[in-house]
Order: C-alpha cells, then sequence, then structure tokens
C-alpha cells in the first residue's frame, strides 16, 4: 500500500492575518471611493452654484441692454421726428442700435451655453 503525503495546514493565525489584510485592503478602498464621491459631489455643486450667478448676471446684462436698446429706439423715433433728412445723430444711433444688438447675440450664446452645462450636471 502507498501512503500518501498529507499536505501540511497553514497556521491557523497566518490565514487569519491574510483574512484581515485582505478585510483592511476592503475598507480602505471603499473609504477610498467614498471619498472621492463626496469631493466630486461637492465640486459640481460649487460649479452649478457659479454657473446660477454667472446666469443671474448674464440676464441683467440682456435685460439692461434690452432697457438701452429701448432707450435707444425710443430716441430714434424722436429724433425722425424732428429731423427732416436722415442725419449723422441717426447714424450714430443706427450704429448703437446694431452694436447692442450684436452684444445681446453674444450674450444669449453665452447664457445659452451656461445653461446647457448646468443641464448637464443634472
Amino acid at each position: 500500500m502507498t501512503q500518501e503525503k498529507q499536505r501540511p495546514r497553514p497556521p491557523a493565525g497566518r490565514v487569519l492575518g491574510i483574512a484581515l489584510l485582505v478585510l483592511l485592503w476592503l475598507g480602505l478602498t471603499t473609504a477610498g471611493f467614498w471619498q472621492a464621491r463626496e469631493y466630486v459631489e461637492q465640486k459640481v455643486r460649487e460649479i452649478q452654484e457659479t454657473n446660477a450667478l454667472n446666469v443671474q448676471a448674464l440676464e441683467e446684462q440682456i435685460q439692461s441692454l434690452r432697457t438701452e436698446m429701448n432707450d435707444i429706439e425710443e430716441a430714434l423715433a424722436q429724433t425722425d421726428k424732428t429731423l427732416s433728412s436722415t442725419g449723422s445723430a441717426s447714424e450714430e444711433v443706427n450704429k448703437r442700435i446694431t452694436e447692442l444688438d450684436e452684444q445681446l447675440r453674444n450674450l444669449e450664446k453665452s447664457l445659452n451655453i451656461l445653461k446647457e452645462s448646468g443641464n448637464a450636471d443634472y
């Protein structure tokens, strides 16, 4: 009859040590992921708050430009009534209206970009 060799069993302390190391590694990994998630969420909130402030500032600028454009249009209408021909004053007013209109379009584009970037985070 042949005798089978018995494998020596690892000591219980060694198995326990490895198990503890694995548990420690799992705990540290989980804590790291949790901390990273909290950090990212905090940064997203900060960006959303900044975007909200920027959107509000842009909306105020757009409103200011609209008011100024209305004032200019009223001035132009009054100028047209008093002037019999188109002079340099109405040309300057038309030029300013064109500039303000371009500025308004640029601000609206910026506002849309900020709104889209804010909505992408949700």
